[in-house]
């Protein structure tokens, strides 16, 4: 039990700091204070330390040697990248999906899609929880652990986790309400490829609005240059 409350307490720290970065309260390349977010946070600096070491290694910070915690940039390709492997995750776990579902399952999975329906547009936290709630769900039918393990590694990646947020991005709303039905459609029929192809374009169409509305926003931290090609023989030698 301490052990699962120190494991909560650095997850949720992490989401504190991670917040902070999205929000622009810090920037890439501040410095991030162990004892300065010790004490805005309210805990020790233990568990700072915990949750920057586990930011870092999902590349929202990178740790320094002799020089501490530094805010990393975001870039808009690492972001595509990240969904590119969440919506072929979620595909493939959709699919699973599509071999095991019931009746019973279908009918839940309805229930939720219309309390999202019903559900006011603007409150954030009830779409996100119900979002959620819905894609978890599907998760459960699969029953494939490991990919589920790949979409959720995924989704720490992506540049949004506030659920206030879930409204402003532009066009989030509206595909939260219009196309869950349709992938719970070919659950239904249990048709593996209809399920796998269009849960994995519902994830990357949601990608693509919010990296359209991070665009508007100037948010990127560097931009995509590409870099030198590395020489085979160099490294070689």
């Amino acid at each position: 039990m301490a052990r699962a409350g120190k494991e909560q307490l650095r997850g949720n720290v992490a989401t504190a700091i991670r917040d902070q970065i999205m929000a622009r309260t810090v920037h890439p390349g501040d410095t991030l204070r162990l004892g300065q977010l010790a004490e805005q946070l309210g805990v020790s600096v233990t568990p700072v330390r915990e949750a920057l070491l586990l930011l870092s290694q999902d590349g929202w910070v990178r740790h320094e040697p002799n020089r501490g915690f530094r805010v990393a940039a975001i870039r808009r390709r690492d972001v595509e990248d990240t969904y590119l492997m969440w919506s072929t995750a979620e595909g493939e776990i959709a699919a699973r999906a599509a071999t095991r579902a019931t009746a019973r399952d279908i009918d839940y999975l309805r229930q939720i899609d219309q309390q999202i329906r019903s559900a006011d547009p603007e409150d954030g936290h009830l779409a996100t929880e119900l979002n959620a709630t819905l894609h978890h769900y599907v998760s459960v039918i699969a029953d494939a652990p490991k990919l589920d393990w790949f979409a959720r590694a995924a989704s720490r990646l992506v540049p949004l986790q506030f659920p206030e947020n879930f409204h402003v991005v532009p066009g989030w709303s509206e595909v939260d309400r219009v196309e869950h039905a349709h992938l719970i459609d070919a659950l239904a029929a249990g048709d593996v490829e209809a399920s796998r192809a269009g849960t994995a374009a519902h994830f990357r169409g949601t990608g693509e609005l919010l990296m359209r509305w991070l665009d508007s926003l100037d948010f990127w931290g560097e931009p995509d240059t590409p870099k030198a090609p590395r020489d085979p023989g160099r490294l070689a030698g």
